[in-house]
C-alpha cells in the first residue's frame, strides 16, 4: 500500500482513480506481475500482487512515479504526492490471504465511503464477484482460487459471503494493518527478504 504524502488526498476526482488504475495496468503487464486485488481510495491505495520475477520495488517505484508526476503536472503542484516508499508484506499462509480479501474489499464500508463493497468503483471487488467486467490485468481467478475448486459462479458467491460476513473488524485485520514483514510462518523471516510474494 502507498498513502498520500502527510495522508493527503490524492485522488480528487474520477479522473484520477481513471490514471491510477490505467498505470497499474500498465505496470502488472511491464513487470509480469499477477495482480489479485486493487482498491484505490481517497488518499491511499492497496494492492495484493504476486511478482513473477525480483521486480516488484522497480514496479511499483514506477507505479508511483508516474502517477506523481501525472498528478503534479494536472494540479500545477510540485513535490511528493506519496508518503515515502511504499509499504509490503508477504503473505505465506491461507489464512492471511483471505483475510487480506477481505480487508481490500472492506476498506471503503470501512472508511465510510460506500454501505457495500461492490459499490465502490475503484476496487477490483466487483469485478471478482461477477457485478462488472474483470478488467484484462486482473487476476480474479487467483483469489477465487482459495475459496476451493468449483464453479466459477460458486467461488463468485463463497468470495461474496465470506467478505459480507467478515464485518469490517477482524483479529486479523490488526495484522494486515501491523509493520509485520510476513504474514504467516515467523519461520519464514529467516529464508526470505521481501519484498516478493503477494504483497498488501
Amino acid at each position: 500500500m502507498a498513502r498520500g504524502n502527510r495522508r493527503m488526498t490524492i485522488f480528487l476526482d474520477d479522473r484520477d482513480y481513471r490514471q491510477f488504475i490505467q498505470l497499474l495496468r500498465q505496470a502488472v503487464e511491464r513487470f509480469k506481475l499477477e495482480c489479485h486485488e486493487y482498491c484505490a481510495m481517497p488518499n491511499h491505495y492497496h494492492i495484493a500482487i504476486r511478482p513473477s520475477l525480483p521486480n516488484l520495488s522497480d514496479a511499483l517505484q514506477l507505479l508511483n512515479a508516474r502517477y506523481a508526476h501525472w498528478w503534479n503536472r494536472r494540479y500545477a503542484e510540485v513535490g511528493h504526492v506519496f508518503q515515502g516508499r511504499f509499504k509490503s508484506q508477504v503473505v505465506d499462509d491461507e489464512r492471511y490471504a483471505l483475510a487480506l480479501c477481505r480487508y481490500i474489499a472492506l476498506n471503503p464500508v470501512r472508511a465510510r465511503l460506500v454501505q457495500r463493497p461492490e459499490d465502490w468503483r475503484w476496487s477490483s471487488y466487483a469485478s471478482a464477484v461477477g457485478l462488472r467486467p474483470t478488467p484484462s490485468f486482473l487476476a480474479a481467478s487467483a483469489s477465487l482460487a482459495l475459496f476451493g475448486i468449483g464453479d466459477e459462479s460458486v467461488l463468485r458467491q463463497r468470495f461474496s459471503s465470506f467478505v459480507l460476513a467478515g464485518g469490517v473488524d477482524d483479529l486479523d485485520d490488526d495484522r494486515i494493518r501491523s509493520s509485520d514483514l510476513i504474514l504467516g510462518d515467523a519461520g519464514l523471516m529467516a529464508h526470505i527478504q521481501p519484498p516478493g510474494g503477494v504483497v498488501l
